[in-house]
């Protein structure tokens, strides 16, 4: 039985990687980042440095990552690798660009959605991985500050690894959204400055 359990296991491995876009667009990738793999990222001497510590996230994603840094480095583009390898290996993993999720859950406040706030957001706080892309661009209103919080401080509690892409730094994350969820992402994992020609 072991065997057969294991063969069935890896068929579904090898249809993954047969199929890996749709899988990556069921995970949340939008279509424009389907193609985005560590193979077409373009390593430079400025970028060496974070992409080795994106390829070394996937061999142990047991922690959380911060990946910061201006627009046009390629934050993207290593979180839908990340998002790729983990996804060929089995994983359970979400991926969605954070201003997209705050729309999505005011789309809940309205009765026709069919399901509530709180029940769409456990599916952000309980998923294996999950990756929040450009995080920090919302407007920042006290509910945001509160939404953001309880996911984050759920999953660091939970031990959920969370991977996160940002054009500002966590200081900036201490005085444009707030403290606890700065030092929150501080404690999770690793914080790594995304520098290189855009």
């Amino acid at each position: 039985m072991e065997e057969e359990g294991l063969c069935k296991r890896c068929k579904g491995l090898q249809h993954r990687r047969e199929h890996i876009e749709a899988y990556l667009d069921r995970a949340g990738v939008p279509p424009r980042y389907l193609h985005c793999s560590f193979e077409s990222f373009k390593v430079t001497k400025q970028n060496e440095q974070v992409y080795e510590v994106c390829r070394d996230y996937i061999t142990n994603p047991a922690h959380s990552l911060y990946l910061y840094g201006t627009c046009g480095t390629g934050k993207t583009h290593l979180a839908v690798s990340i998002t790729r390898e983990l996804l060929i290996q089995g994983k359970e993993i979400m991926f969605t660009f954070v201003p997209r999720l705050f729309f999505d859950i005011r789309q809940t406040f309205q009765d026709e959605f069919g399901q509530s706030e709180q029940d769409f957001i456990q599916h952000f706080v309980t998923c294996g991985c999950l990756v929040l892309d450009d995080f920090g661009v919302e407007k920042c209103t006290d509910w945001v500050r509160q939404t953001l919080n309880f996911i984050i401080s759920e999953r660091d509690n939970n031990f959920r690894p969370t991977v996160i892409t940002s054009n500002i730094s966590l200081d900036e994350v201490t005085i444009r959204i707030d403290e606890r969820v700065s030092s929150r992402i501080a404690g999770m994992g690793k914080v790594v400055h995304v520098s290189g020609p855009d």
